[in-house]
């Protein structure tokens, strides 16, 4: 059943529809209104059409279209005006206002059946359209959600892979991403930023998978050779986040640059490479210096470093809040960025909150089952 409002300040007028609506069209829902404020409460209602008179005292058949058109939920109501015969100005005006048809005064009824319902037909296979796309979009933002949720949780097991070679970490690498986190948020990264950084974080020893046993399980000091074995790890872990060894990619057709340009595998590759250099540029693997160093290697390095102190591992016993924060305060301008350090400092409450949800070395085996 069409629902259509009929709008003209004249009754007269309005009771001739009455009459003929009824004697054509009887099966229409048809609703009339005498000013504009009256028709647009019937508008708000729910429609399938309007046909107005343009002329009108107070507020016309323009203002009518303006209002309609503004309002998100009736944008697209076919709005059918009446004018006088050959008003060419009228009509322009109707036309800028958004006026979908024109019917000249006196009304040929035959002629506002036909054409109201041609605009209602078309507006009715606009909405399926309309209601089409939104299900694709849906279906498309539902699939990227997926694939992307797909993304991170290999990448967190990823993670848990290189950390389950190690059994003194325990949930380290939770604990280092809630840290980063931490410590991007106050350093005034956006919430973007921040999100990409605590699921990055936790790669930062992913390259520990390319080391020998003999030295990652190693009781006791290890000599000068195996250091600088263990160091390899970065470019190892930048290896594997960010690039093609043996041409695997190209061989499975997978488009590598294309892979290297998603964000959080850049971030976590940069990570992984620069977590060990040192703001004087006595790090490695590439001696960095200063500001050259990735920020976001900078802010792991810093919490990384933290969360080991106040650890208890199997070499050492868990150095006390001050004694941790001290020491990092200390590296500032050696080994640490002393923004970074600064920020560490303001947040130390937040971060021991952080790490306490994650003391269980337990947590990252649950994570990982």
């Amino acid at each position: 059943m069409n629902r259509i409002l009929f709008i003209d300040d004249e009754e007269r007028v309005l009771e001739g529809l009455r009459r003929l609506v009824r004697m054509h069209c009887p099966e229409w829902d048809v609703s009339y209104a005498t000013n504009v404020d009256d028709a647009l409460i019937v508008i708000a209602g729910g429609l399938d059409a309007v046909v107005t008179d343009l002329n009108m005292p107070g507020k016309d058949g323009l203002d009518l279209l303006r209002s309609v058109r503004l309002d998100p939920a009736t944008s697209h109501l076919p709005c059918l005006v009446l004018t006088g015969n050959g008003d060419l100005q009228a009509k322009k005006e109707a036309l800028e206002r958004g006026a979908t048809d024109f019917l000249d005064k006196p009304i040929d009824f035959w002629e506002l059946r036909v054409r109201l319902e041609n605009a209602i037909e078309l507006k009715r296979y606009q909405d399926l359209v309309a209601a089409q796309n939104d299900l694709l979009d849906a279906r498309v933002k539902e699939t990227t959600r997926d694939l992307e949720l797909s993304r991170k949780n290999v990448l967190l097991r990823l993670a848990l892979a290189a950390e389950w070679r190690d059994e003194d970490t325990g949930a380290h690498i939770l604990r280092v991403g809630l840290l980063s986190r931490l410590l991007a948020e106050e350093l005034g990264f956006d919430q973007e930023a921040q999100e990409r950084i605590l699921l990055a974080s936790p790669l930062h020893d992913v390259g520990k998978i390319s080391l020998p046993d003999r030295i990652l399980f190693k009781k006791g000091p290890i000599d000068p050779e195996e250091r600088e074995a263990m160091k390899e790890h970065c470019a190892a872990g930048f290896q594997i986040l960010a690039g093609d060894r043996g041409g695997i990619f190209s061989f499975l057709g997978i488009d590598e640059k294309a892979d290297n340009q998603n964000e959080l595998l850049h971030c976590a590759a940069l990570i992984a490479m620069t977590h060990h250099e040192r703001w004087d540029g006595t790090g490695y693997p590439s001696g960095l210096k200063g500001e050259a160093i990735p920020i976001e290697g900078r802010i792991v390095s810093v919490a990384d470093v933290y969360d080991a102190l106040r650890s208890k591992r199997s070499y050492k016993d868990e150095f006390p809040v001050e004694r941790a924060a001290e020491i990092v305060q200390n590296g500032a301008g050696s080994h640490f960025d002393p923004k970074v350090v600064d920020a560490m400092l303001r947040r130390i409450d937040d971060a021991e909150r952080a790490l306490d949800r994650f003391r269980d070395p337990a947590v990252s085996r649950a994570v990982a089952a």
